[in-house]
C-alpha cells in the first residue's frame, strides 16, 4: 500500500503544478506582450515547468520500480490511485530520517550512499508534496 500512497502523493502535486502553469497561461492572454507582468508570468511558467519535469522524472522512477515489483509478485492487486490516500508525513518524514542516517554510515561514493541519496531525494519531494496536499 506504500507504493501507491507515494504514488498519490506524486499525482497530486504534479496535478498542482499543471493547475498552476495553466492559472499563469491564462493570465498572460490579458496582459500586453513584453509588459513586466507578462514577462512575470512567463517566468513563473517557466519555473513551475521545470519543477513538473522534474517530478514527472520522479514519477516514472516510481512507476518503474512498482512494474518491477509487480513482475516479482511483490506487489499485487488493481486498485486505482484514487483509492489510496497518500501516506501520513509521519511515515514518510522517518522514512527520511532513516535514509539520511544509512547515508551517514555508508562509504563515500558507495551503491549503499548512492541509494540512501536516491531515497533521500524521493521522500523529500514525497513529503512536499503531501504537505502542500495536506494545506488544501
Amino acid at each position: 500500500m506504500t507504493d501507491q500512497r507515494e504514488a498519490h502523493a506524486l499525482a497530486d502535486q504534479m496535478l498542482d503544478w499543471i493547475n498552476g502553469m495553466q492559472e499563469a497561461e491564462r493570465a498572460k492572454h490579458d496582459l500586453p506582450l513584453g509588459s513586466p507582468e507578462f514577462v512575470a508570468k512567463a517566468v513563473e511558467v517557466e519555473r513551475i515547468s521545470k519543477l513538473a519535469f522534474r517530478w514527472a522524472q520522479m514519477q516514472l522512477q516510481v512507476a518503474e520500480r512498482a512494474a518491477r515489483r509487480r513482475e516479482s509478485g511483490e506487489l499485487t492487486g488493481s486498485e486505482p490511485l484514487g483509492n489510496f490516500e497518500p501516506r501520513p508525513l509521519d511515515i514518510v518524514l522517518s522514512n527520511w530520517r532513516e535514509a539520511q542516517l544509512r547515508l551517514e554510515v555508508a562509504p563515500l561514493g558507495s551503491p549503499e550512499a548512492q541509494q540512501a541519496v536516491d531515497d533521500i531525494e524521493r521522500l523529500r519531494e514525497e513529503y512536499q508534496a503531501g504537505f502542500v496536499s495536506q494545506r488544501r
